[in-house]
């Protein structure tokens, strides 16, 4: 994924909002910063990577380069953003967040039309490359009869491939653009003097900012001194993703008008629901979440349960292994970013609650520090259901062989993991599911001298959508059933 972030000050420079509600989202993009700002008529900018200094340090000896009072940046997981373009509908900036799968057709075509690319993005073997997204959705912007007919091509270019949020920036004001099908968010911001607009609401109240409202789906909106204006109104039939309220988005953030939070608290009860079926909640004692994002759930599960809730885990600050796009990274992410405590651990039993298991990189590795520290058994839940599909519209995971149930697939039939039907691992009631989480709990254990973890408990789709609380025709769950 990537955050986005736009802010127009009335009087004042913009740089030390844009630059705080930037560092509320570099959870979403940990490779590249950048910021773009106007000044008069001149335009200020930083791009850096920041996948070993996280944004805030990065950029905080840099403010004094970025005057001006507008401004737009991105935390951004793979490619160099905001780029600047000069074209006949006149000259702008523009950041984008989310993914289109038809990205070199498109950018072939272009280039036979006459577009010339600069920017590339390489894959983690610097083997071989994609069009710079944000550099493609300027080309294509660029030959609309203005900015907001230039976002709409874009739209249509991309309609069934992928989705696409936009932040465009000229001399004046910026252009906020929430793609048709809204998979991600993008909300408004106001406070006396300036107004931002921003990919999560995280951080808008340490800045003093009230939330003013959600962009709907496919909603274009221009911000200038006179505050938000719509140029195209939205749709209510957009699919919001639902692994932001699992997974990706912190806790605080509102999505859709429900906070994060709120939605972990309910998976945590519907998985204590699910682990009281197996007779076993005498036999617990405690219930405790992988940090930082298990957390919520397990609060949850405790909350509903009445078993204590305790810290055997500590995270450190700043990593988050399912953002990086490189294997080896993601490897010691996983391992490093995590200290056990023994007292706590030890002779016990408890139930274990996270997000998800997605390709069980940061999982195998924590169950082996677990296991040093024997407990007597583990029962590890998750909030989600198995991820049997990459997402088309983000970029951390790009092969389907990466997800952990999708290997265990392959290797119950013996089959590539693109030639299986995937409708019996969806039912939890059928054997091959069974089977398929068997394989993933042995795998989890694969590391382990004493096998820990006895048993995993999923929650169906159904249940994480209702703990979402939208309705199920509102929430995008392809990774989860592969349908859209």
């Amino acid at each position: 994924m990537s955050g986005l972030a736009g802010v127009f000050s009335v009087k004042e420079k913009c740089i030390n909002d844009l630059y705080n509600l930037l560092g509320d989202h570099d959870h979403l993009g940990q490779a590249i910063g950048g910021i773009f700002t106007h000044h008069d008529k001149a335009l200020y900018k930083e791009i850096h990577r920041i996948h070993d200094i996280p944004f805030l340090p990065r950029f905080g000896d840099l403010l004094g380069n970025l005057p001006g009072n507008i401004g737009i940046g991105i935390t951004s997981s793979s490619d160099i953003q905001p780029l600047k373009f000069d074209t006949c509908i006149g000259s702008f900036s523009i950041v984008v967040q989310g993914n289109f799968n038809n990205l070199q057709k498109i950018g072939d075509d272009l280039k036979k039309q006459g577009s010339n690319f600069r920017e590339k993005t390489l894959d983690e073997k610097m083997e071989t490359w994609n069009y710079n997204k944000a550099e493609v959705v300027g080309e294509i912007i660029s030959k609309g009869t203005d900015f907001a007919d230039g976002i709409k091509k874009v739209w249509a270019m991309i309609a069934g491939f992928g989705s696409i949020n936009i932040l465009l920036m000229n001399s004046e004001g910026i252009y906020a653009a929430r793609d048709p099908r809204g998979t991600f968010s993008l909300s408004l911001g106001v406070k006396e003097g300036a107004f931002a607009v921003v990919t999560e609401t995280t951080g808008l109240d340490n800045l003093d900012y009230e939330i003013l409202r959600e962009l709907k789906a496919g909603e274009i909106v221009y911000l200038d001194a006179n505050g938000p204006k719509t140029l195209l109104p939205g749709n209510d039939s957009g699919k919001i993703c639902g692994f932001l309220y699992v997974y990706t988005a912190y806790p605080e953030a509102i999505i859709q008008g429900i906070c994060v939070e709120d939605t972990r608290d309910r998976t945590g009860a519907a998985l204590w629901q699910n682990f009281k079926q197996l007779d076993l909640f005498n036999q617990i004692d405690f219930i405790a979440g992988i940090p930082d994002s298990g957390l919520g759930h397990a609060h949850g599960a405790a909350h509903a349960s009445g078993v204590p809730l305790l810290r055997p885990l500590r995270k450190k600050r700043g990593i988050r292994s399912y953002m990086y796009s490189d294997q080896n990274m993601r490897d010691f992410a996983a391992f490093h970013k995590i200290n056990t405590i023994r007292s706590v651990i030890s002779g016990k039993r408890f139930l274990l609650l996270d997000d998800s298991l997605v390709r069980n990189t940061q999982l195998r590795w924590l169950i082996k520090k677990i296991s040093r520290c024997r407990p007597e058994e583990v029962t590890l839940g998750l909030a989600c259901a198995p991820l049997i599909e990459i997402c088309p519209f983000e970029e951390s995971t790009k092969k389907r062989d990466e997800l952990a149930a999708r290997r265990a697939m392959a290797a119950i039939e013996g089959k590539d993991t693109d030639d299986i039907d995937i409708a019996p691992y969806l039912n939890p009631g059928s054997d091959q599911y069974q089977e398929m989480v068997e394989w993933i709990r042995r795998d989890v254990n694969k590391e382990t001298e004493v096998e820990v973890v006895k048993r995993i408990i999923y929650l169906t789709t159904q249940q994480t959508i209702s703990a979402i609380g939208l309705p199920a025709e509102r929430v995008c769950t392809f990774c989860w059933t592969g349908r859209m």
